[in-house]
């Protein structure tokens, strides 16, 4: 499925520790403007304890920049596939239950 072009770009990363995530979120908050970040959430995954940073760039937001946004994640924390970011925040949304991609990998 295609995006809208307003659509924003999302990048998702996990980190271990809850102390890393609040850490590279606050460096990207810093490091860009609001019009170049309009969003950022921390989540915390219930099945493993690790932290999901979002940010959300503008469609029209030059590669290089999303490159430096990925770099600066990337540092401490690895990257979530958008269909698995995509599933957590179905789940997370939906009040409970699994992603597809959990249930898909325990058989369920």
């Amino acid at each position: 499925m295609q995006g809208r072009s307003e659509d924003p770009v999302f990048l998702g990363y996990e980190f271990a520790r809850e102390e890393e995530a609040r850490a590279a979120a606050s460096d990207l908050d810093r490091r860009f403007d609001e019009a170049e970040l309009v969003g950022l959430r921390i989540y915390r995954v219930r099945w493993n304890n690790d932290f999901i940073v979002e940010a959300a760039f503008p469609r029209s937001t030059p590669e290089p920049r999303l490159q430096d946004a990925r770099a600066l994640l990337g540092e401490s924390g690895a990257p979530v596939h958008p269909d698995d970011l995509a599933d957590y925040k179905k789940a997370t949304q939906e009040g409970g239950g699994l992603p597809g991609w959990v249930r898909r990998l325990f058989g369920s």
